[in-house]
């Protein structure tokens, strides 16, 4: 997004303060929004509290640290950025958020050492008065950054990422700019003139893991750029495996708000090929966003706007990964709704009054995403209660209260995004496509969850012949959203596969042809003369298999190796199309077929012991 230069506003209050204290140890922001420059000295053995600085001042929060010798730079009131501090190198010391529990005596402790010279001070934010309950105060203390022992000139991502801009020259600009056109638009880790007035001045004092990270991320789309489409594509993994190195490096060394934000970057980089390390890097994400405070409210902090901004936009980032790696990847979900307190994203914190219309409207579906999101935790929170505790299962809701929830959601948008959720048209907006695809794996988890609450108790179920799933109500409801997913792949075009993906959503493709062969399976003694599930299930491995060899969409490879031979191997059935389950004798076992996980074949045939039997399994 564009930034307006009304948003450029100076750090150079901040310089007669920062520019006296130690390297690295300026833990709190240098963005005040009403203070000056004499409110904001800091204590340099600590990097903490002048302590002639009041409480009723107000002190920002901390969050993002700037090394002395870049603020250094901001020395004049027409400073071109507000984002340096934010993207700079970590230093030293970094701000930590203090536990609410011992928040009231730390407050306490706040206004007695306020009193004494050279006293150790923490920053304190107040919150609203016209809360509508009861809020803890935020408060931040001043912790080191580093392990004990390793030093500040052990940068192997400064390393990794000169080796990644050796290997992209001269394209290493075109990159940059292919990242903004295509994938921050939709997913806004930064504002981009902010960005780029950094890159293209100061590039040396951003993190370099944060742009190992952006570099590869933006790889996917080297063919959507003209120039760059005529030139060997570099290799993607390589350059990936620096920038995993790199991050892991500086999460080591000195984790902070740039970390946050490579794991951001990372997480939603493609080609995705490891869950285990995107969950555990989407896990280290949250840990470090709470201690960095991002789960909390900035809407009445004394901090810049621009801060604020940022803080919103990054914790939702954040939320996202959390949320739809534990829809994909089947682990419960570390983000719970009780424990953050920060709103939406609006059009405001994304877009300027210069703001194309192109940015708007992905801004808009990013917005519908998030509270997409919110919808998807409430049915995440259901599907992982697991407990037996009375307390904890009276919490479930009902298949009403399942359906309530995605109506309300539905309600709530305005005609351009309800076009794209309910109609499925107006995709070219950037993201759009993205959206509607995540919008549908909504709805087959709520037709899922649907079909599960309606199952009769063991005890009414007969015997394991007894097909009750296909009497309820909300089967055939969840057989259509699996086709609407199919529908959408056969719908789409070339501008939408070089365009922006959530890589995780390529599980919920799996999903829905998984769902569609236990169709064509519960459908095998039926009276029909078509298995309708099946052919759409084929119909989805065909029309996936034209787009990897088409587009080298790189979301269809889950899919296709998960299901593709077993869809084939099913389809070679004689006479699968008219409900008898005549099988080739010579066709090989499906314990050849290494690819297809496990978990989906007890799915498909746990309720049929004969023909597992029959296929050799």
């Amino acid at each position: 997004m564009t930034s307006s230069p009304r948003r450029i506003a100076a750090k150079a209050r901040h310089i007669n303060t920062t520019s006296s204290s130690p390297r690295g140890q300026i833990p709190l922001t240098s963005t005040p929004q009403v203070e000056t420059s004499h409110s904001h000295n800091f204590q340099g053995a600590n990097g903490d509290f002048d302590p002639q600085h009041s409480l009723t001042a107000r002190a920002p929060i901390g969050s993002y640290n700037l090394e002395p010798s870049y603020t250094q730079i901001l020395g004049s009131e027409d400073t071109p950025s507000n984002l340096r501090g934010i993207v700079a190198e970590t230093g030293e010391n970094s701000s930590h958020i203090i536990s609410p529990a011992v928040a009231d005596d730390s407050e306490f402790l706040e206004s007695y050492l306020s009193t004494i010279p050279d006293a150790g001070r923490t920053s304190l934010i107040r919150t609203s008065v016209t809360a509508s309950r009861p809020v803890r105060p935020v408060l931040f203390s001043t912790v080191p950054r580093r392990p004990l022992g390793v030093s500040s000139n052990q940068s192997l991502p400064a390393t990794k990422c000169e080796i990644i801009e050796k290997y992209l020259e001269p394209a290493v600009k075109d990159v940059v700019n292919l990242f903004f056109e295509y994938a921050n638009i939709c997913f806004p880790v930064f504002d981009e003139a902010s960005f780029k007035d950094v890159y293209f001045t100061h590039k040396d004092k951003i993190s370099p893991a944060l742009l190992s990270n952006l570099y590869a991320n933006a790889l996917i789309y080297w063919d959507n750029s003209p120039k760059l489409s005529s030139v060997r594509s570099p290799d993607i993994r390589y350059i990936w495996n620096q920038a995993n190195e790199a991050l892991h490096s500086e999460l080591f060394l000195s984790p902070g708000i740039s970390t946050v934000m490579a794991i951001i970057l990372n997480v939603c980089g493609r080609p995705s090929t490891s869950i285990f390390g995107n969950g555990g890097m989407v896990g280290t994400a949250v840990a470090l966003s709470n201690a960095l405070g991002l789960n909390r409210d900035p809407s009445n902090w004394n901090i810049s706007p621009l801060e604020k901004r940022f803080r919103i936009r990054i914790w939702w980032l954040v939320v996202l990964h959390d949320r739809w790696c534990s829809l994909a990847y089947g682990t419960p979900l570390q983000i719970h709704r009780a424990q953050y307190d920060v709103a939406f994203p609006t059009i405001d914190d994304l877009c300027t009054t210069d703001s194309t219309q192109v940015e708007t409207a992905a801004a808009s579906v990013f917005i519908a995403l998030t509270t997409l999101t919110e919808v998807l935790a409430q049915y995440l929170e259901h599907v992982y209660n697991v407990s037996n505790m009375e307390e904890f299962s009276s919490s479930k809701m009902s298949a009403m209260d399942l359906e309530r929830a995605l109506n309300e959601w539905e309600e709530s948008l305005s005609d351009n995004i309800r076009r794209i959720v309910v109609r499925g048209t107006n995709l070219n907006a950037p993201g759009a496509a993205n959206f509607r695809l995540a919008y549908l794996a909504v709805k087959l988890l709520l037709r899922r969850l649907q079909l599960d609450a309606d199952k009769p108790s063991s005890e009414t179920v007969h015997n394991s012949d007894d097909d009750y799933g296909t009497c309820s109500p909300f089967y055939i409801q969840a057989q259509r959203a699996a086709e609407e997913i199919v529908h959408l792949m056969q719908e789409l075009d070339d501008s939408h596969f070089r365009g922006f993906w959530i890589p995780v959503n390529a599980l919920c493709l799996t999903s829905a042809t998984t769902f569609l062969l236990r169709s064509a399976l519960r459908k095998r003694g039926s009276a029909t003369t078509l298995n309708a599930p099946l052919n759409i299930s084929r119909d989805m491995i065909q029309t996936l298999r034209s787009h990897r060899q088409r587009f080298s969409w790189d979301l269809a490879d889950d899919c296709l190796a998960t299901c593709g031979d077993l869809v084939d191997k099913i389809t070679s059935y004689p006479n699968m199309n008219n409900g008898t389950m005549c099988v080739d004798l010579t066709m090989p076992s499906l314990q050849d077929c290494g690819d297809i996980s496990q978990s989906v074949l007890d799915e498909l045939f746990v309720e049929f012991p004969g023909l597992v039997d029959s296929i050799g399994i």
